[in-house]
C-alpha cells in the first residue's frame, strides 16, 4: 500500500532532506562559501612547540584535483586483529601540530596506480572540522568519501586523545574491504552504491612552526561510489505511511540486511541514517510494495566475514560452514534481528508496545521460505529463537527469492552431507571502474 496523493508532502519528515532527492546521506548537499575553522581549545593546549593557526578547509564547490587509484591496507581498527601498517609512531603526535602529524604520518607502502581520474567538487554533504570523514558530490554523478585525518576530531568522548591518522585510514580500510567484498556477489551490488574504486589525492597543507610556513603535500585516501538520489530512513516521517506500507518498507530493509550478511559483510551500523529509501511510496493505495527500492550506506566499520584477520574469524567460519548445509535458503532475520528490531520501532516501522517489534519480526519470517527455519515461542518470549535441526532431504535447488539463485549439489564426506557448489547468478548492476 502506498501514500495517497495528499500524504507525500509529509512523508519525509525535514524538507530539506528530500533536497530534490538527490541526497546519499544524511545531510543535504549545499554550496558553501569556503570554510576557515579556528583551533578548539584542545588542539591550542596540545601543541605547545607549534603555532596553531586557522585551518582552511580545501573541500568546497569547485575543488577540483587529481586522484590515482590507490590499493588500500589491509583492513585494520575495529574488529579486526591486523597489525597497524602506518609509519611514525603515535609518541610523535605529543611535539607536533595536529597538520604536520598528519603530513608525517601515513601508510608505510605505497600502493598507488598509474590510473588517474580528474574530480571536480560540485556540491556538498557533509564537510568541516571534527566531522570525520568529507563527503561531496564529485563531477554531479559520484559521491567521493574523503578520509582526511586532518578533519577527524582530535579528542574522544571521554576528553582523551585520538589517533586522528589510524582513524582516518582505518575508516578507509575497512570501509574499502566492505565494498571489494560486495563486489563479488551481484544481490549484493543491487542494495549498495555502485562502486568506483579507491583513490589518492594530494592536498596542500600549510604547516606553521618556529614562525616559518612550509607548504607540504598530504596523500589523502578517498572512495569513489554512486551519487544515490532519495532520502534517509531516518528522515522519512514512518507515521505519515500507512501500516501496511511501513511495515512492507522495514521487512526490504531487513531482507537487503540479509543479502549483504549472505555476500560476507557484517555491518554493525545498520540502521535508519545509513539506510537509502531511493524513491518514496507513491503508488496506488493497493501496491504496498510499488515504487519504492532500498539500498544500505556507510561501511567504515563494517567488517568482511570471511577476512582472516576478522576478530573471531574461527567461529564465524564455523557457523557459516555449519549453514551451507541449509543453501540456498538463507540465515533468519528473524534470529539476528531478535531484541534489536525495536529500534526501528522507537521511529514507528513497525509496533513498538512491549514484545510486540518481536511478534512482528516473528509474523513476518516464520513461513518465509527464504530464509532457514526458526523455532519460538511467542507465548514464552524471553526464550531466544532457535534454528530447527536440519531434516534429511532439506537441500533444494531453487531461487531463494532474494535475488540469490544458488545450486546445490548434495554428497557424502565421512555419512555427513556436504554443499558442494554454491552459485550466485542473480542479475547485477552496472559497474564503473
Amino acid at each position: 500500500m502506498a501514500v495517497a496523493e495528499n500524504q507525500v508532502e509529509h512523508v519525509v519528515s525535514d524538507p530539506a532532506a528530500d533536497n530534490g532527492g538527490c541526497s546519499p546521506f544524511s545531510d543535504p548537499p549545499v554550496s558553501p562559501p569556503t570554510h576557515v575553522f579556528e583551533p578548539s581549545a584542545s588542539e591550542s593546549d596540545s601543541y605547545d612547540t607549534a603555532i596553531q593557526l586557522p585551518l582552511k578547509l580545501p573541500y568546497v564547490v569547485g575543488f577540483t584535483t587529481t586522484a590515482t587509484r590507490h590499493q588500500p591496507p589491509e583492513p585494520f581498527g575495529v574488529r579486526y586483529e591486523t597489525d597497524c601498517p602506518l609509519s611514525l609512531p603515535w609518541e610523535n603526535r605529543k611535539s607536533q601540530s595536529k597538520a604536520e602529524y598528519c603530513a608525517l604520518r601515513h601508510v608505510c607502502d605505497d600502493q598507488s596506480f598509474e590510473v588517474v581520474k580528474t574530480l571536480k567538487i560540485t556540491a556538498v554533504i557533509r564537510t568541516g572540522q571534527n566531522r570525520g570523514a568529507q563527503l561531496v558530490v564529485i563531477n554531479d554523478d559520484m559521491v567521493a568519501k574523503i578520509y582526511d585525518p586532518l578533519y577527524y576530531e582530535d579528542v574522544n568522548e571521554y576528553g582523551g586523545d585520538e589517533d586522528v591518522v589510524y582513524d582516518a585510514f582505518s575508516d578507509y580500510s575497512r570501509e574499502a574491504a566492505a565494498f571489494h567484498q560486495l563486489q563479488k556477489s551481484p544481490a549484493a551490488r543491487e542494495v549498495t552504491p555502485a562502486f568506483y574504486g579507491t583513490w589518492t589525492i594530494l592536498v596542500d597543507t600549510h604547516i606553521h612552526n618556529g614562525g616559518e610556513t612550509q607548504k607540504r603535500k598530504r596523500q589523502v585516501p578517498l572512495i569513489l561510489m554512486e551519487y544515490v538520489r532519495g532520502a534517509t530512513m531516518r528522515d522519512i516521517d514512518a507515521r505519515a505511511l500507512p501500516e501496511q506500507t511501513r511495515s512492507c518498507l522495514l521487512k526490504k530493509i531487513l531482507d537487503v540486511d540479509m543479502v549483504i550478511l549472505h555476500a560476507g559483510v557484517d555491518n554493525s551500523d545498520f540502521c535508519s541514517r545509513n539506510i537509502m529509501i531511493t524513491s518514496l511510496p507513491t503508488q496506488s493505495a493497493g501496491d504496498a510494495a510499488g515504487g519504492f527500492s532500498v539500498k544500505a550506506i556507510d561501511f567504515n566499520i563494517a567488517i568482511v566475514r570471511r577476512h582472516p584477520k576478522c576478530h573471531n574469524y574461527k567461529m564465524i567460519s564455523e557457523i557459516d560452514e555449519e549453514r551451507k548445509a541449509w543453501l540456498p535458503k538463507l540465515s533468519s532475520p528473524i534470529l539476528r534481528w531478535f531484541n534489536s528490531v525495536q529500534d526501528f520501532a522507537w521511529d514507528d516501522w513497525c509496533p513498538s508496545g512491549d514484545g510486540e517489534p518481536e511478534l512482528w519480526l516473528w509474523e513476518q519470517y516464520r513461513d518465509d521460505e527464504r530464509y532457514i527455519p526458526i523455532i519460538w515461542d511467542p507465548s514464552n518470549p524471553d526464550v531466544r529463537p532457535e534454528y530447527v535441526e536440519l531434516g534429511s532431504g532439506s537441500e533444494t535447488s531453487v531461487d531463494s527469492g532474494l535475488g540469490l539463485d544458488m545450486v546445490v549439489e548434495k554428497g557424502e564426506e565421512g555419512g555427513k552431507k556436504s554443499s558442494v557448489e554454491v552459485e550466485d547468478h542473480s542479475v547485477s548492476a552496472v559497474q564503473v571502474s
